[in-house]
């Protein structure tokens, strides 16, 4: 889930820009993950005995069931998420566009993004409002989750494997390649102190946002 269609453009376009710094978007994951395995087993606990179905519903618990906190959360949620969304469906028409060859469009109702936003809406109203209880379990979605993970997985693995083996003669064979062009020395190392900064606080907010989708999914499932 984490790695989603915006992740592939960002990641390849934060390498030819930035060198290292697309590292950033995986290293805190790797770090978060060890640590959610412990912290999960509580929050799965509370979440099944009090029928917490969201972030929101978890914090505002740990305040009496405030109804003002939680929808405060709630309204922080909607408006952090609304750009990646953006950047989600943005990603996902402009490789539609590409594939069909297809020009942009000017017009809302003949622009392939706003149909994928219907189709992804009829999804979510099918899968994941089926039921109110919060403690069923959605299996359907949990289904679905797991074949599109599975599917994009192997795509990835498949396409990397073309691009190294087919494309070039192998991992050295890119790196001789990469390294004989000009600035790598700047893509490959830190420059400044600010760039260093900049790599901590990236490997922060990767952290923090695999972290959320982490116990948002878990809760939700």
């Amino acid at each position: 889930m984490y790695c989603s269609a915006w992740t592939y453009y960002g990641s390849v376009g934060i390498a030819a820009t930035s060198g290292v710094s697309f590292l950033t978007t995986y290293l805190g994951p790797i770090i978060a993950l060890p640590l959610w395995i412990l912290v999960l087993k509580r929050i799965v606990v509370i979440s099944k005995q009090y029928q917490v179905a969201s972030i929101a519903d978890f914090i505002s618990l740990r305040y009496g069931n405030n109804r003002s906190i939680g929808a405060l959360v709630t309204i922080i949620c909607v408006i952090a998420v609304l750009p990646y969304i953006a950047l989600q469906l943005k990603a996902v028409s402009e490789t539609f566009d590409i594939l069909s060859g297809s020009s942009k469009s000017v017009s809302v109702f003949t622009d392939s993004t706003f149909y994928i936003a219907l189709l992804l809406a009829v999804f979510v109203a099918l899968f994941g409002t089926q039921t109110t209880d919060a403690s069923r379990r959605r299996s359907g979605l949990i289904f679905t989750v797991a074949v599109e993970s599975v599917l994009k997985l192997v795509f990835f693995l498949i396409i990397g494997v073309y691009v190294t083996f087919y494309l070039f003669n192998g991992t050295t064979d890119i790196y001789n390649q990469i390294s004989a062009l000009d600035g790598f020395e700047k893509l490959a190392t830190f420059s400044n102190i600010e760039a260093s900064i900049n790599w901590y606080f990236m490997i922060a907010l990767s952290f923090l946002l695999f972290s959320y989708y982490h116990v948002n999914f878990r809760l939700v499932l």
